[in-house]
């Protein structure tokens, strides 16, 4: 596990950077801002304190940015805001002991696999939406030029696409593109 842990130096950071190595983490400290490629990180331990709080860093707007798990010192609305900001799955609280770490990265990786892979499927569920509207408006189409029926429309659509060795998501865009149909 590749994490870049973006702490002051403090007593907090030394129990931290020490607990990480103990269970095989490869470790690079970054402060006060990420300074390492996010490819080349699987998670990130971030100090989020008063003075940190309003801070927005560049690379939470990627999409590839790695899951986070904030380290607070205290908690209050500001700080508590500041978590959800980063969409963060679990904390680690100050001052950092050894117990709940490993629970903390377990946690947060998890749900960050199944939050990228709902993201995933809403995606893929908006794509096939789009193309079953496009397929609907073609179909429209093809029933008001051809004065046809919603299923004999369909059965047209779906035989250009056969004919032209093309999927019927193509076809369809292309007749929604135009108002026609090729011949």
């Amino acid at each position: 596990m590749r994490i870049a842990v973006l702490h002051p130096p403090d007593q907090d950071r030394i129990e931290l950077l020490g607990h990480l190595k103990r269970i095989g983490c490869k470790v690079r400290v970054c402060w006060p801002n990420l300074d390492a490629e996010l490819h080349s990180i699987d998670l990130v331990i971030m100090s989020v304190a008063p003075q940190t709080a309003s801070y927005h860093h560049e690379w939470l707007d990627d999409d590839n940015a790695p899951p986070i798990i904030p380290v607070l010192t205290y908690e209050n609305p500001v700080l508590i805001e500041a978590v959800m900001q980063l969409n963060a799955f679990s904390v680690i609280s100050s001052p950092v002991r050894s117990s709940g770490v490993l629970t903390a990265i377990a946690v947060t990786i998890a749900q960050h696999k199944k939050h990228k892979s709902l993201q995933q499927f809403i995606h893929r569920a908006e794509q096939k939406a789009g193309k079953q509207r496009t397929i609907e408006l073609a179909k429209s189409i093809i029933m008001k030029t051809r004065q046809l029926s919603g299923d004999e429309a369909y059965k047209v659509l779906c035989s250009q696409a056969r004919n032209n060795q093309a999927l019927i998501e193509n076809v369809a865009d292309e007749i929604v593109r135009t108002g026609t149909m090729r011949s």
